[in-house]
């Protein structure tokens, strides 16, 4: 048998003429001319420039009505200029085109918002509750009688062991040397150092006097041969001389060393 015959090709059709692109429309210079109605009896024919440089100056704001052709009503100047939110009053609303593809399932509805001010407040978990990890399967009653959860409106003191064991307290065995500086007043420490010298002072007279009184004592009596009597008495009398012999001489300033004066002459010798 014969293969059947090949179908034959169909003509490609025909590529359509470009079409011209439409004219540039000339542009109005009536477009570009905005009416103001800066007062009810005062309207002005002004450019978007004069325009703009009224509002800088504050002598139109938002509310001014304006209208230029193409426009159906006077609008105000914000809603014109899109500063308001308001969309114009003869826009009307075009619905929007509905899409022919199938759309997903709708979304999931949010939860509700929760006021802070709710008469249920959010357990909040405090410093101790961080030491013991809640389980995840609590039930919401067990967390709500939980003792180491404080509630918002619920704040706990912390214990007084805590307070006193965060106080710093001074080493012991230290004595305070702030409270002698303390106890002195202004004025005393300013008479302190005078009256202290002048305490030194009276010291050492007494005992210069003091010593003044000794010595004169002990030359009196060495000069009226006392001492050389108690060392007679007491059988020391070699080691008071030899005491007296290093100092100047025996009996030196004593009637003992005028004594050989007193004596006779001798007679002279005869031839």
């Amino acid at each position: 048998m014969k293969p059947p015959p090949l179908p034959a090709r169909r003509p490609a059709p025909p590529v359509p003429a470009r079409r011209p692109a439409p004219p540039v429309p000339a542009t109005d210079d009536r477009e570009s001319l905005w009416h103001v109605a800066i007062a009810p009896d005062d309207i002005k024919v002004l450019t978007l420039d004069k325009l703009d440089d009224l509002f800088r100056l504050d002598l139109i704001d938002e509310s001014t009505k304006i209208w230029k052709p193409g426009m159906a009503t006077w609008q105000p100047l914000g809603v014109v200029a899109g500063l308001d939110s308001d969309p114009p009053v003869e826009s009307a609303r075009v619905p929007a085109p509905q899409s022919t593809a199938r759309r997903g399932p709708p979304p999931p509805p949010s939860p509700p918002s929760r006021n802070m001010d709710s008469d249920h407040p959010t357990p909040v978990v405090s410093s101790l509750s961080s030491m013991f990890p809640v389980s995840p399967t609590m039930p919401i009653g067990e967390l709500d009688s939980s003792p180491h959860l404080v509630t918002r409106t619920e704040v706990q003191a912390p214990p007084a062991a805590i307070l006193a064991a965060s106080r710093p307290t001074p080493p012991p065995g230290m004595p305070d040397l702030r409270a002698p500086l303390l106890m002195i007043q202004p004025a005393e420490a300013v008479e302190a150092p005078p009256r202290a010298r002048a305490r030194d002072t009276g010291r050492a007279q007494r005992l210069m006097l003091a010593l003044s009184v000794v010595t004169g004592l002990m030359l009196t009596l060495y000069r009226n041969d006392v001492l050389l009597d108690a060392a007679r008495s007491a059988g020391r009398e070699g080691v008071y001389q030899k005491i007296e012999t290093a100092l100047g001489g025996p009996g030196f300033g004593t009637p003992r060393s005028i004594d050989p004066l007193r004596a006779p002459a001798e007679p002279a010798p005869t031839k």
